[in-house]
C-alpha cells in the first residue's frame, strides 16, 4: 500500500483525476497502516455568529415525524429544545438528502450509488473556510481520516451518509480530507477541547436506526446527547445542536422529526414548537445567515432560516 503522505502528494500532482480513488482499501493491514499515517486535522476557531457560535448536526435515518415523536426518548429530547413541526426532507433515498444539506441542491443525484461532483462544485465548506470558521465531519465506524470507500465494518459505516464524500473539492484536498474523521476522533477532539465551530455527525447504521428501529435510534440519541449537553467543552455558550432525520418513509409527505438543542436555545423556548416551513436547505441557510457567509445560489437562497 502506498503510504498516505505520498498518496496525498500523488493527488496534488494528478488533480481530481485521483479524487475518490485513494484510501479505499478495507484490508486489515492496509487499514492499520492508514490509521497510523493518515493526515488528521482538528482546526478550531472563534468566529462570533449572530445567534450561535457553534453548530452541530446529527442525522438519524428513515423515520416519519409521527413515528419519531411517538418514541419516548425522542419525545423527551423535544422537550429540551425547539421542535420544528413542519420540517420536510427533500427527497428519497438517503444520499440526495445528504448532498442537499451540504450544497443547497442534490445536483441531479437520485440514488445511493457512488457519485463524483466536479471540483468546481461548491459546498458549505466553500463558505465556511473563507470566513475562518473551522469545520469537521465525524462518521461513526469510518476506519480512518479521509477514507473514501463505499462502506466499512460490514456496512456499519456507509459513504452515502457522509455529506461531503461526493465532492471532489473535498476528497482531492489533503487538508479537507483530513477533517473527515471517525467518532474516535470526535472523542479525542472533545477531550482536547479542539472541536470546530461547524460539525456534522453521522452515527452508524445501527445507531441511526437504519438497520434497527426508531426505538434503537431514539435511545442512542438520548444516551449520546445527554452527557454532551452537560459537558462544558461541547455545549459551550451559544452552541446550537440540530437532531433530525435524513428522510421519512415513501408513504407519507416526508415530514421528519427535527429539534434544536443546546445553549443557544433560550431557556424560555425549550419545550416549544415552531411550525414554520423548514427543510434541509434551511440548515444551510441558517448557517449562512448566522455568520454572514453569502450563499451557494441554490435552494438555500429561498429557504427559511431557523432564526
Amino acid at each position: 500500500m502506498i503510504s498516505l503522505p505520498f498518496a496525498f502528494s500523488v493527488i496534488s500532482l494528478l488533480g481530481t483525476a485521483a479524487a475518490q480513488t485513494q484510501y479505499t482499501s478495507t484490508h486489515t493491514a492496509a487499514v492499520a497502516a492508514a490509521r497510523a499515517t493518515a493526515l488528521t486535522l482538528s482546526p478550531t476557531s472563534n468566529v462570533a455568529g449572530r445567534t450561535f457560535d457553534r453548530f452541530v448536526q446529527i442525522w438519524l435515518e428513515n423515520v416519519d415525524y409521527v413515528d419519531a415523536i411517538a418514541d419516548p426518548n425522542l419525545a423527551y429530547l423535544a422537550t429540551q429544545g425547539i421542535s420544528l413541526t413542519n420540517y420536510i426532507a427533500r427527497t428519497h433515498p438517503s444520499q440526495p438528502n445528504y448532498i442537499a444539506v451540504a450544497a443547497g441542491t442534490r445536483h441531479g443525484i437520485t440514488d445511493n450509488n457512488i457519485h463524483r461532483l466536479d471540483a468546481s462544485t461548491k459546498s458549505v465548506v466553500d463558505l465556511l473556510e473563507p470566513a475562518g470558521i473551522s469545520w469537521s465531519i465525524y462518521q461513526e465506524d469510518m476506519p480512518y481520516s479521509g477514507f473514501q470507500g463505499p462502506s466499512y465494518a460490514s456496512g456499519s459505516y456507509v459513504r452515502k451518509h457522509n455529506p461531503l464524500a461526493s465532492f471532489d473539492s473535498v476528497t482531492a484536498s489533503a487538508t479537507r480530507s483530513a477533517k473527515c474523521k471517525n467518532f474516535t476522533m470526535f472523542e479525542q477532539d472533545l477531550a482536547a477541547d479542539k472541536l470546530p465551530q461547524w460539525m456534522f455527525l453521522t452515527p452508524n447504521m445501527d445507531n441511526s436506526g437504519h438497520d434497527t428501529s426508531v426505538a434503537y435510534a431514539g435511545k442512542w440519541a438520548r444516551d449520546f446527547l445527554t452527557p454532551l449537553l452537560a459537558d462544558s467543552k461541547f455545549n459551550i455558550p451559544r452552541t446550537l445542536v440540530m437532531l433530525t432525520f435524513d428522510e421519512g418513509s415513501y408513504n407519507r409527505n416526508n415530514q421528519v422529526y427535527a429539534v434544536l438543542l443546546g445553549s443557544a436555545v433560550p431557556t424560555g423556548k425549550r419545550g416549544t414548537t415552531n411550525g414554520t416551513a423548514y427543510g434541509h436547505y434551511s440548515v444551510l441557510k441558517t448557517v449562512e445567515v448566522n455568520w454572514g457567509l453569502g450563499n451557494l445560489g441554490q435552494g438555500d437562497v429561498g429557504a427559511n432560516a431557523f432564526f
